[in-house]
């Protein structure tokens, strides 16, 4: 679905294009680095439109393109901002734009993901709490493991957060720690089991350590 910057402020470092074998499997919420590709379009890799408009960094014959995080030792990381469950890209329940750019699926407007038209991706690297949808988490990581303020969390081989012991989790890529289990990106709502009702929970709250504190154990 998407990822939800919580914390009031946080603001992205901006749009980057994203490598084509990565484009569409994108949920939002996946961690993210820079990787680099030719300059010369390809059939199997294509430009964006502006890549070379100077927004970060360019080597000769070389461009910045967003991969997937696979190893700890990547130095910067980022967490993706690009989904498509029905409440992305929506305002009070409202779609945001017109007919142009909207996916209609089952019956459901979703907004647009990150292929259709502009081929980038928003990175988000600074810190604070965000809260990632469940469906962009390996199925292993709910655990009665994880600690509130304590449970580090890094990153498998294809960039999903992950808890220390699961699965195809990188050595030494701790990147967040876990905060708690959600089903609502308010920071003053009042949790559905404290007024008795049943708790659903479909996204994961984590405070984001940003790009340069990847360093954890």
């Amino acid at each position: 679905m998407a990822l939800y910057p919580v914390q009031p402020g946080i603001q992205p470092l901006g749009m980057f294009d994203v490598k084509d074998t990565v484009l569409s499997g994108l949920k939002g919420g996946e961690v993210m680095t820079l990787g680099a590709e030719g300059v010369t379009n390809t059939t199997s890799e294509t430009a964006a439109f502006d890549v070379l408009d100077g927004y970060t960094f360019a080597t000769p014959a070389k461009r910045p393109v967003a991969v997937l995080a696979s190893v700890a030792t990547h130095a910067f990381v980022a967490l993706a901002d690009e989904g498509t469950g029905p409440d992305y890209f929506t305002m009070l329940g409202t779609v945001v734009g017109g007919k142009t750019g909207l996916v209609v699926s089952g019956g459901a407007t979703n907004g647009p993901h990150t292929a259709t038209a502009s081929g980038k991706v928003t990175l988000w690297d600074k810190p604070g709490l965000y809260e990632v949808t469940t469906d962009a988490l390996p199925v292993d990581f709910a655990s009665s493991a994880l600690v509130p303020g304590t449970s580090v969390l890094g990153f498998t081989s294809t960039g999903k957060l992950q808890r220390s012991g699961g699965a195809d989790v990188q050595t030494d890529s701790g990147c967040a720690v876990f905060v708690e289990f959600a089903h609502s990106s308010s920071l003053v709502t009042t949790p559905a089991h404290l007024v008795g009702a049943s708790s659903a929970y479909n996204r994961v709250k984590v405070m984001f350590l940003g790009a340069a504190q990847k360093a954890l154990a």
